[in-house]
């Protein structure tokens, strides 16, 4: 979860918190237009009110931070001591308490803009195609509609889903982006053809241009900055979520995707942001400090809030020894932003990248396409 910025001090509560509850209180707090750190507020207000409260299963449960008023976290602690309670077993019981006392409403209390989520960081290999494919195949298999942007020039998207390219005659993302386009975006579009969708899940096409998009776009005058969220406006009212599967460098084009999923005024905390693909070695560790360091100047110098919405670490094999498993739990204990989805190394995501098919249509059952459904069901609050 990103540090907020909010109208009073607050400070960070380490504690342990199992992945069930954690999805369970994203997707709840959304509903009621409330972020998580809110929620998670009047939770604690809930709980100290209550006496007692029925132990609850903290099993799996891993780290986790979330931001509290200021003397939040020390009352917390005193708290659980006078409950002879461990704090993850005090947390467990505020937020299952919340979750009860405030069930799904039959529709948002707060609307949203359209979800933006960037799949992003330099490091190549780590998945990032992988992970924008299978998270928007599970969000539309869910119901939602989803565009999935294929925003790397290399194009590994594109043929993954078996797109030959863009339709005759469609302008490129480049040219909207440059003011050089004749047609609406719309006309680029390809709808992947899979029952499980419902045609529901349409994609953006790479376009050989995109290996100019840097080039080109520096020499812009005016409007450079806002050139990707221009190009990309005319498409938002047709979607609930807009996936963009990012370079992997960290030039010009992927500050525009930064930009873009910034959080937009009265969007909750989380709504919209970077999700990181990273393996368990140092190259990640040091490749995300440099993703982090970009973010952090993009916000200074402009002034955004750009929220991180968490890792997903990707074919994790603890078998492949001590140090693998070390930086794993490394990435577990950075709890902001934090883990939200582990994939096991497996032969399944393999076949359909190399089969070229969709992941949840050549193995919907796989734990991957679990892992993907369970992800998506999370960022989509």
């Amino acid at each position: 979860m990103t540090n907020p910025i909010s109208d009073g001090p607050r400070e960070k509560l380490l504690v342990n918190l199992t992945p069930e509850l954690r999805r369970d209180l994203r997707i709840r707090a959304a509903e009621h237009g409330l972020d998580m750190q809110d929620a998670v507020t009047n939770a604690l207000t809930l709980w100290y009110d209550t006496p007692t409260g029925k132990e609850v299963p903290v099993k799996g449960a891993k780290s986790w931070g979330v931001f509290l008023p200021a003397g939040g976290p020390e009352r917390f602690t005193r708290e659980c001591e006078s409950r002879g309670l461990t704090k993850v077993q005090g947390m467990a019981q505020a937020i299952t308490q919340w979750l009860t006392a405030h069930p799904s409403p039959e529709q948002r209390l707060v609307s949203q803009p359209v979800k933006r989520i960037l799949v992003g960081n330099q490091k190549g290999g780590v998945g990032k195609t992988f992970v924008a494919s299978g998270l928007a195949q599970a969000m539309a298999e869910m119901g939602l509609k989803v565009l999935l942007v294929d925003y790397d020039a290399q194009g590994h998207l594109t043929r993954r889903l078996q797109i030959s390219g863009l339709p005759d005659g469609a302008d490129s993302l480049l040219r909207h982006m440059l003011g050089e386009a004749d047609k609406h975006l719309a006309r680029s579009l390809v709808a992947l053809p899979h029952e499980r969708f419902g045609g529901r899940l349409h994609v953006l096409p790479a376009s050989k241009d995109a290996f100019l998009m840097d080039t080109r776009l520096a020499l812009l005058q005016v409007g450079r900055d806002t050139a990707l969220t221009r190009a990309l406006a005319p498409l938002e009212g047709s979607y609930d979520v807009i996936i963009l599967d990012g370079p992997p460098n960290l030039g010009l084009a992927i500050d525009l995707a930064i930009g873009y999923v910034q959080r937009r005024p009265g969007e909750l905390i989380d709504h919209s942001g970077i999700l990181m693909p990273v393996w368990s070695d140092r190259s990640s560790f040091d490749a995300y400090e440099m993703l982090a360091e970009q973010i952090d100047t993009h916000s200074r110098m402009t002034g955004a809030i750009v929220d991180q919405l968490g890792f997903v670490v990707n074919a994790y094999d603890a078998r492949k020894g001590v140090v693998t498993r070390a930086f794993y739990d490394g990435w577990n204990e950075l709890t902001t932003p934090g883990v939200l989805a582990t994939l096991k190394d497996a032969i399944e995501g393999r076949e359909a990248s190399d089969y070229q098919v969709p992941l949840l249509e050549h193995a919907p059952e796989s734990g991957q396409a679990a892992v993907m459904r369970a992800l998506a069901k999370e960022l989509a609050a």
